[in-house]
């Protein structure tokens, strides 16, 4: 160790020099690593401090340690895997499994709550990820349908009244699409908001051309117990999906997916805050789909290591790309990370969800994963011919349902 050669005493800071020289540059392998382990938002801003930088996510060496920190914390909060098992015919019961083991060869089947226990019903969870250990059910499309919180680890329930909303639109059918479920932190509540839609008053099968791009939306508050409409302008323009698992929630924000029916309109995510009241959206990613046949494409949501994660299916190419979000609302801040495949038998699949470093996806009827580190494919032994499946993340949690206030 070297011997100071000076000493100065300022404010009660002790200031000592050498004669040995402090190095003020990091190796790039320990610059590389250190950011690598910075959320997406930090990382995305850090890339205009240089050139080299500026072309970290062209660095392949610097890629793998950004996707390897990402799988490796993923899933740390969740305890469970819930899996939906949905049946050809809408009229047949669907069933919901836990999935355990690392191998998810194991599957505990649980009973629906009571005001599920019909039978020939389908039944829909809003969202693949549980909210302080509540899901969110609903059955059906009409203004009386039934909507229920449940916790499946204290089996409490909570029913919602139907919306007293009167129907705007007389001369035509108002369907109401159940789009998202989520808790305002500012005012501790519990919220779910939907959207409906008019169709003309026809019988049997819907004619979606002849749809209504006028929506109206209506948000439910827990703790008032009573529904209100929300002012929110979408441009009438986008076609929100039946939620089969296309939704996310993540820290007070539902996320889904929307397309258009117009032309010249892009696909894009449309996200709604629990706590503002608002929405906005955020394009589709740029340049990632790496010249595949976009015309042949499916998205779907999901959480990665707390970020927002976009899966992308091309059914030509039997491919996945999977990019995530670093800051909600800009298209350019979309990171591609992963791209698996080809895979055998993927033109007539499905996504269905994610948990750790596993994909699940449908194929040919059966419910099969691929782990994103060695591309592997894995059969969970799950079969059946054209079944649906919808697999999402659960936080076990013995608190109450809050209910209304006295």
């Amino acid at each position: 160790m070297q011997t100071p050669i000076a000493v100065k005493m300022e404010n009660s800071l002790v200031v000592a020099a050498t004669k040995k020289k402090v190095c003020n540059h990091l190796p790039n392998d320990i610059v590389l690593f250190i950011l690598s382990k910075l959320p997406l938002i930090s990382l995305k801003r850090f890339l205009c401090v240089s050139k080299s930088w500026s072309l970290l996510f062209k660095n392949t060496y610097f890629m793998n340690m950004l996707r390897n920190n990402i799988l490796l914390n993923d899933d740390s909060y969740y305890d469970e895997t819930f899996m939906v098992r949905y049946t050809p015919k809408y009229s047949e019961r669907c069933n919901f499994y836990w999935l355990s083991d690392e191998g998810f060869a194991n599957s505990v089947h649980l009973d629906w709550p009571s005001q599920f226990q019909e039978d020939y019903i389908h039944i829909f969870i809003v969202g693949s990820v549980s909210i302080n250990g509540i899901l969110c059910l609903k059955h059906g499309f009409t203004r009386t349908s039934q909507v229920v919180l449940w916790n499946p680890t204290t089996s409490e329930t909570k029913v919602i009244p139907p919306s007293p909303i009167e129907n705007r639109r007389p001369d035509r059918n108002p369907w109401h699409f159940l789009h998202g479920f989520g808790y305002d932190h500012v005012s501790d509540d519990y919220k779910v908001i939907q959207m409906i839609e008019y169709f003309p008053g026809y019988q049997g099968d819907m004619i979606w051309e002849d749809r209504s791009y006028d929506p109206s939306w209506e948000i439910y508050s827990l703790k008032t117990n009573s529904w209100k409409k929300l002012d929110i302008d979408m441009q009438n323009c986008y076609y929100y999906s039946p939620l089969q698992g296309n939704g996310l929630y993540a820290d007070g924000v539902f996320h889904w997916w929307a397309i258009s029916k117009l032309k010249n309109i892009e696909e894009c995510m449309v996200s709604f805050d629990f706590s503002e009241e608002v929405m906005c959206t955020t394009l589709m990613p740029l340049n990632t789909d790496g010249g595949f046949d976009v015309g042949y494409v499916e998205r779907h949501l999901v959480s990665l290591n707390e970020s927002i994660a976009l899966i992308s299916k091309y059914k030509k190419e039997s491919t996945f790309c999977i990019s995530v979000l670093a800051k909600l609302g800009e298209r350019e801040s979309w990171i591609n990370l992963f791209t698996v495949g080809p895979l055998l038998s993927m033109e007539y699949s499905n996504i269905v969800g994610m948990k750790n470093n596993t994909l699940f996806y449908r194929r040919d009827g059966e419910l099969v994963c691929v782990d994103l580190k060695t591309q592997m494919i894995k059969e969970l032994g799950v079969k059946g011919d054209r079944f649906h499946f919808h697999v999402g993340k659960y936080k076990k949690s013995f608190l109450p349902i809050r209910g209304i206030i006295n």
